[in-house]
């Protein structure tokens, strides 16, 4: 992999890879994307903050059951564009996972076309787009295909980076406007988050001996100016808009999260090593290793040991980081994904570039340079064979047992398979996965709610699938069966007994 003058031109073999590439990503990102009902936690809670925006108009402040969200203390990008999608789609769910899919595949493209322009290797290019395409930790809940921050996340700290090693290499200022930008707008998708790779590009400064060169830069002091102004700028209307907010985001994001464990999420320091190794990148991590010493020895160009030092200092760093933390949920992570693309994809072109160089007529050798072209070929092939089998027609988890039973019924009700006009729905626990579906039946004239469990009157007529519920109705009420449903059952209470 040489390094010569970057070209923006393609030529028919390339066009013809990038439209596989294009059509390889359909399946695992967009493929019955609308599916899945809304899922239980974060992502319920963020379309309940967008719908609830959208219905108001108010931009500034997110809002959860018609009051300033304090617990979801998130700054409001993705819930703007989610918001603003939902101007354009009555599928609910599609429009709150429409974000995260498109930022999955700029992410792709992104380190596709990074990756060709630096190596001039379309190959090179071609592997790591592949490589992310078929990460089973990216392309998940919590990833590519749900309403959730983290894919939009990732698409900003990637970007910030390598716009950040851009400037470190070519010293042009655009660059560093660019890492600006992006992590600014990584702040305002998803807080603190955006800012965890800063350790590793300070090190990476150091490392290349640029630092009194950056602080002796005029656009290094306004870059601050213009991230601060907008991240800070945000944050300060958002308190006088709803006072109380900036403490809230203190104990939520910033030392709470981190100096302590919230929501139980408490967990050992191999946490985040153990689901790599042994589910969310079992395919490539083995690559790693084999990457770096890749990049960083054995292929001859400065650029490329450049990158693979760069993309290494921030895998280990942001690792270290999130390992150390005391609240560990798997998917903070994620940020890491296109970084570990990048390596395995100099462990792949190391395989491709020693190919080449066995240039002996022993028919051994010749068969070699095959068999290793097969075993790149197979393998990814059956990666991205299994993570479209994982995502494109998905299925709730098993061990999320009856949690959705009446989201889906909800749903169908959208669509008229259920009339719930005059109806309570009840349900006993966490209930923010069914607001969505009441809010939009309520604004097509369907007078229904949820309802307290525990507050119920005589007259009401109540729809749950929950055994514990059911009894309760059914030992304080003399009860109607109005409609069965396989577990659901429609009730109306008649008396008190």
């Amino acid at each position: 992999m040489i390094i010569t003058k970057p070209t923006l031109s393609f030529n028919r073999p390339e066009i013809i890879g990038l439209i596989v590439l294009l059509l390889l990503m359909y399946f695992p990102l967009f493929g019955h994307l609308g599916n899945l009902t809304i899922r239980i936690w974060d992502e319920a809670r963020v379309t309940v903050n967008a719908y609830e925006m959208w219905q108001t108009g108010d931009l500034l402040v997110t809002k959860y059951m018609g009051n300033p969200d304090l617990w979801n203390t998130k700054p409001p990008l993705l819930i703007w564009i989610q918001a603003f999608l939902l101007n354009f789609f009555d599928d609910i769910e599609l429009a709150m996972r429409l974000p995260s899919a498109l930022a999955g595949a700029s992410t792709i493209l992104l380190i596709y076309y990074f990756v060709k322009k630096q190596t001039q290797n379309f190959w090179t290019g071609f592997i790591a787009a592949v490589v992310l395409l078929s990460s089973k930790g990216y392309i998940e809940v919590h990833g590519t295909r749900t309403g959730d921050y983290d894919a939009l996340l990732v698409f900003f700290t990637t970007l910030a980076c390598l716009m950040f090693w851009l400037f470190i290499e070519h010293k042009q200022t655009k660059y560093l406007y660019f890492f600006f930008l992006s992590t600014a707008l990584g702040v305002l998708t998803k807080s603190i988050s955006a800012l965890m790779f800063l350790p590793a590009l300070f090190l990476y400064t150091l490392y290349r001996k640029q630092l009194f060169e950056i602080l002796k830069n005029k656009h290094f002091y306004f870059g601050i100016f213009v991230f601060t102004l907008i991240t800070a700028g945000y944050y300060f209307l958002r308190e006088l808009a709803a006072p109380g907010y900036l403490k809230a985001v203190g104990e939520n994001e910033l030392w709470g999260r981190y100096l302590s464990t919230l929501e139980n999420h408490n967990e050992p320091f191999r946490f985040y090593y153990d689901h790599l190794v042994n589910g969310r990148y079992k395919a490539f991590y083995l690559l790693l290793p084999v990457g770096a010493i890749s990049g960083i020895f054995l292929l001859s160009n400065h650029h490329i040991r450049n990158l693979a030092i760069f993309s290494t200092l921030l895998i280990v760093s942001y690792f270290f980081i999130i390992s150390y933390a005391k609240t560990k949920l798997v998917w903070y992570d994620l940020p890491l994904y296109p970084f570990f693309a990048i390596l395995v994809s100099f462990a792949i072109g190391y395989l491709i570039q020693l190919r080449r160089q066995l240039n002996s007529s022993i028919i051994f050798v010749k068969v070699g340079k095959y068999l290793i072209l097969i075993f790149i070929f197979g393998f990814l092939t059956q990666q991205i064979v299994l993570i479209t089998r994982q995502s494109y027609k998905p299925k709730d988890n098993p061990y999320e047992g009856t949690d959705y039973t009446l989201t889906y019924y909800l749903r169908d009700a959208l669509h008229g398979k259920h009339d719930l006009n005059n109806i309570y729905v009840i349900y006993d626990g966490y209930n923010t996965m069914l607001k969505p579906y009441i809010y939009q039946l309520k604004d097509k004239g369907v007078n229904t709610d949820i309802k307290d469990w525990r507050k119920l009157k005589n007259g009401d007529q109540v729809v749950t699938y929950q055994p514990t519920l059911k009894e309760h109705l059914t030992s304080t009420f003399d009860t109607e069966i109005i409609e069965i449903q396989s577990d659901i059952v429609t009730y109306k209470l008649l008396s008190r007994k």
